[in-house]
């Protein structure tokens, strides 16, 4: 800071000793160049104390914040204050507001250039200001000064020290999550599918994303100034991130993997948009890193905006394509698939919700940023709207998924293969053959007339049931030895039983069937159309036992 600077003040946010466990003393040190000169007024005070200093002029009106002859002349001040700030005399020593002025031409063969040493005792937003007294007779003063913000943690600027928690916790957070998932994945390793090996690179994606964020912040902390390669990766992440997550969350709410083997040539329509998506993630991850929210003015919604677009256009084609996607299942009655993805269509709503709520609040929060005490009033919070909130609701939403998709004893109800129609009416029908089959083991007797046999597709709902399809086949059983099935018209020679009961078979079982097959291949290869009457069949056993 210079004297030729329009406003030579500079404010930051402060943390107390008190507030950071094993912290040190906070301090601010301001230095002055060796090339300085003149009578300089200097001033310390935190931002609540503001309109303790200065008083207003009789004569213009205005704030006369040092006290030379006129404001002697007007009895602004008393002359014990000639050439320093006015400040309330009573009541000073309570207050957080430090004055000194001194004369840069007494100090020139000094060897140590630093003026002024102020503990911080309390939590608050200090300011510094140094002003040329500009006394009577006096030459104009200049001064080149540093201001150092000793924070009880190290370097990190105040305001982005809560970045320091927020990312190292995170990315505990994201390693526990990948730990749950991978003792869950080698548990049911055989029935993983391709979208959670897709989940299984998030995670590390995520992990690695995290620690890095973590790294780059606590180098900072460490040395003062940001590391541009750490910054460069970063941002490459953070947009990676962001891009990944669209884009599997598209291609999934298109059926891929679940109920389409393949896209075609909407895939790289997705491609296309996901590197949109990244270079705008680029910019917008280095705005917030490299603009201040005081300077930056409208570049903030620059910054933001393409980043916006980009997002609403995945946001509208992913709801397309889920209300596609369920649509399409319900019609194939598929409704363990249908479940799941209600299941992420009302997430994605309450995730859209929530992006408008934060859009809004971080409009209404940087509207203000122009007024005087808005930095002030912001700086322990701001970074929740640029950071905290979106990795938040990222967070919430993915852990979401995570623990809807993970892999389980019933991975394969969300299996490709699946084509079944109806798997609760195939449920019941099974249950009804297990309590016939049950029955008829026991006392020999036939399946009830018109028994349904089928099989179940890839829809598991137990670990025992192993299913294909769903199949519906009509058997009827002969009740009357002296009767014969009409012969069916696709000319049918032989009716097996289900291979996802043959095992179950008792002998007994296998040899009635066996006898309504015979029955069934001679009448076939017979070609009858008439059923033997009670008269001819009681013949033919007569002369059979002849």
């Amino acid at each position: 800071m210079t004297s030729d600077d329009y406003f030579s003040t500079t404010c930051s946010g402060v943390w107390d000793k008190g507030s950071i466990p094993g912290g040190e003393e906070a301090f601010i040190k301001v230095t002055m160049g060796t090339e300085s000169q003149g009578k300089t007024a200097l001033l310390i005070y935190e931002w609540q104390d503001f309109n303790k200093i200065g008083t207003i002029s009789n004569m213009t009106g205005e704030v006369q914040y040092i006290c030379n002859e006129n404001a002697l002349s007007e009895h602004l001040c008393d002359k014990s204050q000639y050439g320093n700030f006015i400040v309330p005399q009573d009541g000073q020593e309570e207050s957080s507001i430090f004055t000194h002025a001194f004369d840069l031409k007494k100090s020139e063969e000094t060897k140590d250039p630093e003026i002024a040493l102020y503990k911080v005792e309390n939590t608050g937003y200090y300011c510094v200001a140094i002003l040329p007294a500009n006394l009577e007779n006096d030459t104009t003063a200049y001064f080149d000064s540093w201001i150092e913000w000793r924070e009880p943690y190290g370097n990190l600027p105040a305001s982005d020290y809560p970045k320091l928690l927020f990312y190292g916790v995170f990315a505990l957070i994201y390693l526990c999550v990948g730990l749950f998932w991978g003792v869950q994945t080698f548990r049911y390793w055989q029935d993983v599918l391709p979208v959670q090996h897709f989940l299984s690179g998030a995670i590390f994606f995520l992990t690695v994303e995290m620690a890095v964020n973590w790294g780059f912040w606590e180098a900072y902390n460490q040395t003062g100034s940001p590391s541009y390669g750490l910054l460069a990766l970063v941002a490459l992440l953070n947009a990676g991130r962001n891009s990944m997550s669209f884009f599997m969350l598209l291609v999934v709410c298109m059926g891929y993997s679940v109920v389409k083997p393949s896209l075609g040539s909407t895939m790289k329509k997705c491609v296309i948009l996901a590197l949109t998506h990244f270079f705008f993630g680029v910019v917008y991850s280095l705005g917030v890193m490299l603009l201040s929210p005081e300077t930056a003015g409208f570049l903030v919604l620059l910054v933001i905006f393409p980043l916006a677009l980009t997002m609403s256009a995945f946001y509208v084609w992913i709801f397309s394509s889920l209300t596609a996607t369920i649509h399409t299942l319900e019609m194939r009655k598929q409704h363990e698939k249908v479940k799941m993805y209600k299941r992420l269509h009302r997430l994605l709503i309450f995730s859209v919700i929530m992006v408008v709520v934060i859009f809004i609040l971080n409009m209404f929060t940087f509207s203000g940023r122009n007024e005087v005490d808005w930095a002030a009033n912001s700086w322990k919070w701001r970074w929740i709207m640029l950071d905290g909130l979106l990795n938040a609701l990222y967070f919430t939403v993915f852990f979401t998924i995570i623990i809807l998709w993970r892999p389980t004893r019933n991975n394969q109800r969300y299996g490709l293969q699946q084509i079944s129609q109806d798997e609760e009416e195939a449920m019941d029908l099974e249950n009804q053959l297990r309590h016939t089959d049950g029955h008829r083991s026991g006392d020999g007797n036939h399946l009830n007339d018109e028994t349904a046999i089928f099989e179940v597709g890839d829809d598991d709902l137990s670990d025992d049931d192993h299913h294909d399809k769903v199949r519906l086949m009509t058997v009827s059983s002969n009740k009357k030895k002296n009767s014969a099935e009409q012969p069916r018209e696709n000319g049918s020679s032989s009716m097996a039983p289900p291979p996802a009961y043959s095992e179950r078979r008792t002998t007994a079982n296998t040899r009635d069937n066996n006898e309504s097959n015979a029955l069934l291949n001679d009448s076939d290869d017979e070609n009858e159309d008439d059923l033997l009457d009670d008269d001819e069949h009681a013949q033919l056993t007569k002369n059979a036992r002849k």
